[in-house]
């Protein structure tokens, strides 16, 4: 029987990766919360492996959906937010994963989930990813205490998937299908505007990164710094104007050192 109302609604974008989607869906499973979870898979591509993993793992109380229209996870997590039920909603990359006993600690802690939004510590995995699956490499812990503050209006601070939002809190709030880069950025600033988060003392996901050819991401690091990248900043910051005049000046001078010279009063 369908759960009406589940304690977290998890969303996942997904793009023929199927065996580190494999291993983001054993992460969420292994919490032992199953009927508290609903998991909902969006595939922007068919793909017979990706069918076979969700199969795998999915219940009947999960989803599992593949979409129409161009690629990219903004389109995929609309559609995600769409159809949550969840009383609160988490974003989970399919090549990153949870830490076990994640969510068994924000449910013993209620006082967390009623904070509306949260974040908290994760590691980061350096991994290698050849054709018949992910090495690794090394781990680090990555304390996020005092790491968010009004910066976050010039440039990222942390990982979406270190984030829980109670689905209230995003209520009228999209990712931005047209952007090139920087889509998760913007979606939290739009958050940010309603509520900045509070950060607790717990481990939620690990962070998994490939910095050599291995790399299976789309799209490429030179094409993700070119002046297409310098125009998103841009576009993010006429979004989420600031009155701040310290933040204004650090995003007059981040886009000057990327070649566009604006007056701080422009940001």
């Amino acid at each position: 029987m369908k759960l009406i109302t589940p304690k977290f609604s998890v969303i996942i974008p997904t793009h023929k990766r199927s065996k580190l989607l494999d291993r983001a869906l054993i992460s969420v499973r292994a919490q032992g919360l199953d009927n508290l979870i609903e998991i909902i898979v969006i595939s922007d591509l068919t793909d017979a492996a990706t069918y076979s993993i969700c199969e795998k793992h999915l219940s009947n109380n999960d989803i599992y959906i593949k979409r129409n229209g161009p690629p990219g996870p903004s389109a995929s997590r609309n559609i995600g937010l769409a159809l949550a039920n969840g009383e609160n909603i988490i974003f989970l990359d399919d090549d990153d994963a949870w830490h076990p006993n994640y969510l068994k600690t924000l449910l013993s802690n209620q006082e967390y989930l009623n904070l509306g939004v949260i974040f908290s510590n994760c590691s980061v995995v350096k991994e290698r990813r050849l054709p018949e699956g992910p090495v690794f490499l090394s781990e680090q812990i990555i304390n996020l205490n005092n790491s968010l503050d009004l910066n976050v209006y010039v440039k990222n601070q942390v990982h979406m998937s270190c984030y829980v939002f109670s689905k209230s809190i995003l209520k009228g709030i999209e990712f931005d299908p047209y952007m090139r880069a920087y889509e998760d950025w913007d979606f939290l600033l739009s958050v940010f505007d309603k509520k900045m988060p509070t950060h607790i003392p717990i481990l939620s996901s690990r962070v998994y990164e490939v910095s050599d050819e291995t790399t299976d991401r789309r799209g490429s690091t030179a094409s993700a710094q070119d002046f297409n990248a310098v125009l998103d900043y841009l576009y993010v910051y006429r979004r989420h104007p600031i009155a701040d005049i310290e933040v204004k000046e650090k995003r007059s001078k981040l886009l000057t050192q990327a070649g566009l010279t604006l007056a701080v009063n422009f940001l």
